[in-house]
């Protein structure tokens, strides 16, 4: 049942997401870079990876949306997430492969998972999805990569 709940909120925080995303930056740093996220143990190349980049605890645990969203075609079993004029400041990042393109997280009978996921730092919660603290990272420089360990 927590599984399920996780499962949800997920999958329910990157439909919300896709319609509020937005790029004022607020308030946030006035210097700004490029952002690459890099999925790593994608299996298949069907589908799109959704990259959510979340520059706060309510946006990254609610379904209040993401400062920045992008879906990406997987091909080779390589996607790639650019993000382009992310101010300086804290973020952290929910993905997963969207094998079928049905926009949402699939899960099996039970709750669980069926397509992969991951969150910046490599952050798994014990029984749903880790908190912002946990995820969360510094963003400050012209060019900056991180790989995400899709699980």
């Amino acid at each position: 049942m927590i599984e399920r709940i996780f499962v949800l909120a997920f999958a329910a925080s990157f439909a919300v997401a896709m319609s509020a995303s937005s790029d004022e930056p607020g308030a946030l740093g006035t210097e700004v870079g490029k952002l690459t996220v890099v999925p790593v143990g994608l299996e298949k190349d069907a589908g799109s990876v959704m990259i959510q980049l979340a520059s706060s605890a309510a946006d990254f645990e609610s379904d209040a949306g993401a400062f920045r969203f992008a879906v990406v075609k997987v091909e080779n079993q390589r996607a790639v997430g650019v993000f382009e004029g992310v101010p300086y400041g804290e973020y952290a990042v929910k993905i997963f492969h969207d094998e079928n393109g049905n926009e949402k997280l699939d899960t099996n009978f039970v709750g669980m998972p069926k397509e992969k996921f991951g969150f910046s730092n490599d952050a798994l919660g014990r029984f749903g999805p880790p908190s912002y603290e946990q995820a969360r990272f510094r963003f400050e420089a012209e060019e900056a990569t991180i790989e995400i360990e899709m699980h």
